[in-house]
């Protein structure tokens, strides 16, 4: 698909269609990279969502045990 650029204020951009932008999982803000000189779109993945369910699910598996109180 060829898509032309577009000025944008003072820097160029480009519109992906809606169809593309629903495959890829796009919301509002992307991570764009530059790979061996082609430009790369990919969607923002939160590497914390999901770790406190972890956690949880972890610690009912194995529990801390403590003994005593802390001292300093």
């Amino acid at each position: 698909m060829k898509v032309k650029l577009i000025k944008i204020g003072n820097s160029m951009g480009v519109r992906l269609p809606q169809p593309i932008i629903k495959e890829c999982h796009f919301e509002n803000e992307l991570e764009l990279s530059v790979r061996q000189g082609m430009v790369v779109l990919s969607p923002v993945i939160n590497r914390r969502s999901g770790w406190k369910e972890l956690v949880q699910d972890e610690l009912l598996k194995h529990p801390v045990k403590v003994e005593g109180e802390w001292e300093w």
